[in-house]
């Protein structure tokens, strides 16, 4: 018996550990809403769903007589309520994943220039599965567009 109450003991302090786990939700490309425990793959925009999130309690309704209670004090505009500090951090984490995919992409435009612009013969496939040759037009525009990403992905 004592086995068996140690046993359940460990079930319940280990029960809300499970219970707290992280959730992400996400819009797929067909518009679905997704949920999951692990985040979407890609460049997929997400949202972090930490444990469950209750109704703030009401407060209780005063029951004094209109004329005992204090005048009010007219009230200051609200200033715009500050960021918590989760807000915080998923900003500096949606700003370094930015970051990161940015310099990526100039990585990647930069790869393309020099492809473009090394010479030789450049191919790519047909909508037919066929290899293609692009020619000096083709090549120029490719050239150009790399420019174009450069410009907008390098700093």
């Amino acid at each position: 018996m004592n086995k068996f109450a140690l046993f359940v003991l460990a079930l319940l302090v280990a029960l809300p550990q499970v219970a707290s786990a992280q959730i992400y939700k996400w819009k797929d490309k067909d518009g679905t809403t997704r949920y999951s425990d692990t985040p979407p793959l890609g460049n997929v925009p997400y949202e972090s769903l930490s444990g469950k999130k209750s109704a703030p309690a009401k407060p209780v309704a005063d029951t004094a007589p209109a004329e005992a209670k204090p005048a009010a004090k007219p009230e200051a505009p609200q200033a715009e309520p500050k960021e918590t500090p989760e807000q915080v951090q998923e900003k500096k984490r949606v700003e370094e994943e930015n970051k990161k995919i940015r310099a990526q992409n100039c990585s990647t435009a930069r790869a393309n220039l020099q492809t473009y612009t090394q010479g030789g013969r450049i191919s790519r496939m047909s909508e037919q599965g066929e290899r293609e040759y692009l020619d000096d037009a083709a090549l120029a525009k490719g050239a150009e567009q790399a420019r174009k990403d450069i410009a907008e992905f390098c700093d």
